[in-house]
């Protein structure tokens, strides 16, 4: 029998703010944004401070929040005074733990001393460094407004403002990039010793400028089997450098997993502000209007910004948690798996799982193929 209603919910809601202002679109990215648009930051904030009350009004989970994450987007667009205006609405109307975990995503050309300084007193303790590649023509390639020499200078910035929380983001897998190449981002990222590194291979929209130019011919889609390679090989680097391979993507000294991530993996409610931003309540996800312009417009009529919603089925429900947990190298009790244990056999024979503490639990090779697994063990 597949244990899940009872874990689905849990205590300890974390709350998502989407700022969704950018310098420059990145070509790769499908997160909503605007680069260049005629609405300022002090006009986005006072329709944030109404989402916040209006969902204030509504919001039924008396556990008070213990992770906030300013995603985006580029948060680090933000002032520490605006910063500081946010988490003013936000603590005037939701329970939020004393000392809950406060994420800024960060572009290294938005940073300065006196910013991170200000992002640190004002309470936030957790910093996500978008770096993404050391090698400059990559990051021309990406879109990126920042050149390699200015990711150090930022992680230095930071320490000295006092952040003991740092993460660094990095994308494999453009086209036509070698493992050579790939090996330069990740020792350099090692040489300034993160806490926590994530890495994304690169995915695309067809609808971003990088897809339209694979789906034309003009770029060679990247080898699955490079990428492959790339991947296994940045798993076994950086478990030797003392990181856990937590999640898929994701790596991190003891102590410093994203607790805020982690709930999304293991059925945590959550609240989402801002355009665009995803909320998931009582089985029921919810989304918001992808478009900052109406989403002022809404909250100037006093009305929730909700482009949709979708009340998850159990099947639905079941596949979910199944997958997402599958993601974490925690895997997912045995006695949450469906069906004959027999059917796991193939998984171990081809190493791409084990058995630990009771639970089933993927492979860095098993990390791969972790959707299909998720796929024909629901099967």
């Amino acid at each position: 029998m597949f244990i899940l209603l009872s874990r689905l919910i849990t205590i300890m809601p974390g709350l998502y703010i989407h700022i969704p202002f950018c310098v420059r679109k990145c070509p790769y990215c499908d997160f909503y944004s605007e680069a260049e648009t005629e609405v300022s930051i002090p006009e986005f904030l006072r329709a944030l401070r109404t989402e916040i009350e209006l969902r204030a009004e509504n919001w039924i989970i008396p556990d008070p929040a213990e992770t906030l994450f300013f995603g985006g987007g580029t948060p680090s667009l933000l002032s520490a005074n605006q910063l500081s205006i946010i988490l003013h609405y936000l603590r005037d109307s939701f329970a939020i733990q004393e000392f809950p975990e406060i994420t800024v995503e960060a572009n290294p050309g938005t940073l300065s001393p006196e910013k991170l300084e200000g992002y640190r007193q004002e309470g936030v303790n957790r910093l996500s460094i978008g770096a993404q590649s050391f090698l400059n023509a990559e990051l021309d390639f990406l879109g990126r407004i920042h050149r390699a020499d200015e990711i150090s200078r930022s992680v230095r910035a930071a320490r000295e403002a006092g952040f003991g929380n740092i993460g660094l983001d990095l994308i494999f897998g453009l086209p036509d990039q070698t493992l050579s190449a790939w090996r330069v981002s990740v020792h350099q990222a090692l040489e300034l010793e993160p806490e926590h590194i994530s890495t994304y291979a690169l995915t695309w929209d067809n609808e971003t400028p990088i897809g339209k130019r694979i789906q034309s011919g003009e770029l060679p889609a990247p080898d699955e089997s490079r990428v492959s390679d790339m991947y296994l090989w940045t798993s076994e680097i950086l478990r030797s450098a003392g990181y856990a391979h937590y999640e898929v993507s994701n790596f991190a000294r003891p102590g410093f997993r994203c607790r805020h991530n982690e709930g999304y993996w293991t059925g945590r409610p959550y609240l989402g502000l801002g355009p665009s931003a995803h909320s998931f309540l009582h089985e029921k996800r919810s989304w918001n209007l992808r478009d900052i312009r109406e989403y002022i417009h809404q909250l100037r009529l006093m009305k929730l910004p909700v482009e949709g919603e979708e009340e998850l089925s159990y099947a639905q429900r079941k596949m979910e948690r199944l997958a997402l947990l599958l993601r974490r190298s925690d895997g997912i009790p045995l006695d949450e798996l469906p069906g004959n244990p027999e059917k796991l056999d193939p998984f171990f024979s081809e190493g791409l799982a084990s058995i630990r503490d009771g639970r089933f639990a993927l492979t860095p090779r098993g990390f791969l193929l972790a959707d299909g697994i998720a796929l024909r063990l629901a099967d």
